[in-house]
């Protein structure tokens, strides 16, 4: 793979979407929220070694805004949000009268 266009192909193929331009935001969400996880450096490296195309394409999107996307804590301790846990505690308390 060493274009854009072939990348966005396979992107829509293996994500079922219906054409190029939703392959394309769908890409350049992953590519942004990616960036924001491995850091410039990791980011840099990734771009070195890609073909020309895709580099360009990869260099042209910037990283996600960590504060753009609030974290639930409880989901990365445990695996489940505040509300999943406050839905199971309420059940229990019905299932318990």
């Amino acid at each position: 793979m060493k274009t854009r266009k072939e990348f966005l192909e396979a992107v829509m193929k293996m994500a079922n979407l219906k054409d190029l331009k939703q392959a394309d935001d769908a890409a350049r969400a992953v590519i942004s929220l990616t960036k924001l996880i491995i850091g410039e450096e990791l980011s840099q490296k990734i771009a070195d070694v890609s073909p020309p195309d895709l580099r360009q394409g990869w260099e042209s999107i910037r990283a996600a805004q960590e504060d753009l996307f609030p974290r639930d804590e409880r989901l990365f301790e445990t695996g489940e949000t505040d509300e999943e846990l406050e839905r199971e505690r309420q059940w229990k308390i019905t299932s318990e009268s």
